[in-house]
Formats: structure tokens, sequence, C-alpha cells
């Protein structure tokens, strides 16, 4: 008997059904992608944007946290 994978995984059952979710998941991993370009930037600005994309990463992940406490 095969088990069913969505439901003992509630972030895979989430993403798949809860568009906001995917969006938000889509959001954090744009956010790490960002964060990774400016940690290997040499930019003036690169800390800043560094700063300020680790604090929207926080974000994103106390919504995701959020998201699957509710069950939305």
């Amino acid at each position: 008997m095969q088990q069913d994978t969505e439901s003992k995984d509630p972030i895979r059952r989430m993403y798949l059904t809860s568009n906001s979710f995917k969006s938000i998941c889509h959001s954090y991993q744009k956010c790490s992608e960002a964060i990774r370009y400016w940690t290997e930037s040499d930019r003036d600005e690169a800390p800043e944007r560094q700063r300020e994309y680790t604090a929207l990463l926080y974000e994103l992940e106390q919504e995701i946290m959020q998201s699957l406490k509710e069950g939305v």
C-alpha cells in the first residue's frame, strides 16, 4: 500500500492547495536568492541590501509559520 505523502507533509499539502501559501514560498525563495547575491556583491550598498533582505526573510518565515499554524 502506497503512503500518501501529502497527508504526512503539511508544508507540501499547503503548497499544493493554497495559492497564498505558494506565493509566500516563492517570495521566500526569491529573497534567499537576493541575500546570496548581495552577500557576494562588492557594491557599496551590498551590506544594507543584505540587511534589508535578511529582515524580509525573517518576516516571510513568520508568515509561513503562521500559515502552517492556522492551516490556511
